[in-house]
């Protein structure tokens, strides 16, 4: 999130700056691609790549194929909208496909792409990495090894989980996340590039699903309902509460029962006795508090946004566009 400083007065105040869709001004993903392969190098720091290829219409390719300079692929997927687990498989799936790409297969792609049959690979990728008109690499050098990159405005926890797993598992795979803010009716965007992955939720998200651990103790739901705030309790689960600042969107989860209240963290960390000891139990006052007249049950909630959560957890992030869903519903 973006935020605006005062410059004079009230330097303790802010103001977010709007965020929004690339959707929501009128961009298809197709200029998304076209605005990242011609600038791949200022947005995508961590390697110097090559474009060779991008997309065509209703072909099942990836939005962006291009190398490095030791010819390794870079398989992109592009998402005007949050990323999913959908997003996920499908650049696997591209992997599956492209993944065992000769040269001369590859050097057939860069032709379409440069729209000149003739267009020679080899020879390109030597002047484009520096290397000299006759220091060329091996053409079986080419896709020796495959990345795997998601490009999505914000991303959601099922796909970060899903990330870690297969990073962990050797492939080579990440996420570039990118925002797009409104300031005086004039767009920005801004892209976080090769992040640690565990660090891309607690950037992207300000929206958080709250476990009210009915199944402890009954009254630690009912208190959060009459008091209007966000707790969790004993070390291990009430540090969770750390996370909230000012104005993050806290959802009130039941077990058994959906979603029962929403409102806005006040950003103040607040602790008090719990059961007997001494400042068990952390808490956080939830500005705007809407209770609902009917909980919104997990099922409903995998309805309205398209995907089921891991309700498990004591708190988990979701993403802006699913919080809009569900509050739309609930509305």
């Amino acid at each position: 999130m973006l935020y605006k400083l005062n410059q004079f007065i009230n330097k303790e105040k802010y103001t977010k700056v709007n965020r929004v869709t690339l959707a929501d001004i009128g961009w298809k993903e197709k200029d998304l691609e076209n605005l990242i392969s011609n600038n791949i190098q200022d947005f995508i720091s961590s390697n110097d790549l090559m474009p060779i290829f991008t997309e065509r219409v209703r072909q099942e390719e990836p939005d962006i194929l291009a190398l490095d300079s030791n010819g390794d692929l870079y398989i992109f997927e592009l998402k005007r909208w949050s990323g999913k687990q959908e997003n996920l498989l499908q650049v696997l799936r591209y992997g599956q496909l492209f993944g065992k790409s000769t040269y001369e297969e590859l050097n057939c792609l860069y032709g379409k792409y440069q729209h000149n049959p003739e267009a020679n690979l080899l020879y390109d990728h030597s002047l484009y990495f520096g290397k000299g008109k006759n220091n060329f690499i091996a053409e079986e050098d080419f896709n020796k090894k495959q990345h795997f990159l998601i490009v999505t405005n914000g991303i959601d926890q099922e796909t970060i989980e899903s990330i870690i797993y297969w990073k962990n598992n050797g492939l080579n795979i990440d996420a570039i996340v990118y925002w797009v803010f409104e300031i005086k009716e004039e767009y920005y965007i801004e892209f976080n590039m090769y992040s640690q992955t565990e660090d891309f939720l607690e950037y992207e998200n300000n929206c958080y699903i709250l476990n009210t651990n009915r199944q402890s103790n009954p009254k630690y739901t009912e208190e959060m309902l009459t008091e209007h705030k966000a707790s969790a309790y004993y070390p291990g689960w009430r540090e969770k509460i750390q996370k909230f600042q000012k104005g993050d969107i806290v959802f009130l989860y039941e077990s058994g029962m959906g979603i029962r209240a929403y409102g806005l963290a006040d950003g103040i960390l607040r602790k008090k006795d719990c059961d007997g000891h001494k400042d068990y139990e952390y808490y956080m006052h939830l500005d705007n508090f809407v209770v609902l007249e009917q909980s919104l049950s997990a099922s409903k909630m995998k309805e309205v946004t398209g995907h089921g959560f891991n309700f498990r957890q004591t708190l988990f992030s979701i993403s802006e566009e699913d919080s809009k869903k569900i509050i739309d519903n609930v509305k």
